[in-house]
């Protein structure tokens, strides 16, 4: 009844502060720029790689198939970022991760203006791509914490959330005219450059961040004080806990992982084959009509960082963030049904709710897990949530020929719909 009653007192104190205090830090301001730039290099990715494909003949199976590719080998070097960024820290791991794609980036430039290798090719120079950006993850999740106190955390997650998707939100837009009025070459140019930019950036932070290890400290709760345990009866300062031992014990871990999974179960078919086609076989709406979607997207996602940046000191941010999710997968079913100006709106609420969510759920564990392990255990929820995506983007090639691209948006709504409604009924989650 104690219990009860202080949550009840906090929650009634809590009042929404948004709070620029962690771009005071040298070295989170340089990791803010590096992924600012690098996300909007992504957008010309993402906005491109469709009609580089379609430019070469290819139809909605073989994006499918192409991005497939790189979803397998990003997913097959996500482990890896997590253990090498526990054993030789994350800020190696992401400049190793940057130089790699810049390499094969540029390696795609050559093939869209020459013309050789073709299909082929692309496929080829795509999945180098994803061995880097696997690496990158889960480097950048367990670089945050060495760069700011625990108390600005959270913030510095939204505030991130809030920079990427702001150039997530202008790049897809920008890469539309670009297709349009030059050609897919350039825009892939455009993203080799960001990751250079990256780089540089990254090379620029000192002190913590470069450190190989760090020192072993007791993880903190939503407040910042000192939590000696995990809430379930597992001590994750102790070093000599590794990895298996604390998914043994931890039911935090484990529901966060099974919930990830579940929620990512075909969103990534749904956004990189099923929202192209939507739009062009739907909406008629071209290169820019797909940037705009996108675009809609990030824009919430821009908002939802804020919204999660200022909800630090939330009590029971768990089930907000549940919640939150329960809200992604009603905005997702709408967005077939709703026209090209209605399916704006709608991934405007998705964007928004899927970044609260996520803000919060990678805050709770970050401040949950011990150094130490925070690589590896970053890197498990990455690859919980990019697993499924190989066959995501398959199935939705199948699916789209076969049913139309509305299947997919109402089995993705399905799939997060059942996830967020387990983790809410989850105590060691919900209570968080």
């Amino acid at each position: 009844m104690a219990e009860a009653t202080a949550v009840t007192a906090t929650a009634r104190r809590f009042r929404p502060q948004f709070s620029f205090a962690p771009l005071r830090t040298r070295g989170y301001r340089l990791l803010f720029a590096a992924e600012l730039v690098s996300v909007f290099g992504d957008a010309f990715h993402a906005v491109a790689l469709p009609f580089l494909v379609y430019q070469f003949g290819g139809g909605a199976r073989d994006l499918g198939l192409l991005v497939a590719g790189y979803g397998l080998c990003r997913l097959v070097t996500t482990p890896l970022g997590g253990v090498f960024s526990d054993r030789i820290g994350p800020w190696r791991v992401m400049l190793i991760s940057d130089l790699i794609r810049i390499l094969f980036t540029a390696g795609i430039v050559v093939v869209a203006v020459t013309g050789a290798g073709g299909m082929f090719g692309v496929a080829v120079l795509v999945a180098g791509t994803g061995l880097g950006a696997g690496m990158f993850q889960p480097a950048a999740y367990a670089i945050t914490p060495r760069l700011l106190p625990a108390e600005q955390l959270q913030a510095g997650n939204g505030l991130h959330s809030t920079a990427t998707f702001a150039a997530g939100m202008i790049g897809p837009g920008v890469a539309g005219l670009v297709v349009i009025a030059l050609s897919p070459a350039v825009a892939f140019g455009v993203d080799a450059v960001t990751f250079a930019v990256s780089a540089a950036c990254l090379a620029m932070i000192g002190g913590m961040g470069r450190a190989a290890a760090m020192p072993l400290a007791a993880p903190t709760g939503g407040g910042g004080s000192p939590q000696h345990e995990s809430g379930d009866g597992t001590p994750p300062s102790d070093p000599t806990i590794g990895f298996w031992r604390l998914l043994r014990e931890s039911a935090l871990l484990r529901t966060v992982l099974l919930v990830t999974g579940a929620a990512n179960l075909t969103v990534g078919g749904m956004v990189r084959v099923g929202l192209p086609s939507l739009n062009n076989d739907d909406f008629a709406a071209g290169a820019g009509g797909l940037g705009g979607l996108l675009a809609a997207f990030t824009a919430g996602s821009l908002v939802g960082g804020l919204c999660s940046a200022g909800l630090a000191g939330l009590p029971r941010r768990g089930a907000t963030a549940m919640v939150s999710g329960l809200v992604l997968g009603g905005a997702v079913a709408l967005v077939p049904f709703a026209g090209y100006l209605g399916a704006v709106v709608a991934l405007s609420v998705a964007g928004l709710a899927s970044t609260v969510t996520n803000v919060l759920v990678i805050t709770i564990v970050q401040q949950n897990t011990a150094p130490h392990l925070l690589g590896r255990v970053m890197s498990a929820i990455v690859f919980a949530a990019l697993s499924l995506f190989p066959f995501s983007t398959i199935a939705a090639g199948l699916v789209i020929d076969a049913y139309g691209s509305t299947a997919i948006f109402l089995g993705t709504a399905a799939a997060l719909l059942a996830a967020f409604g387990y983790g809410f009924t989850r105590r060691e989650l919900r209570q968080r």
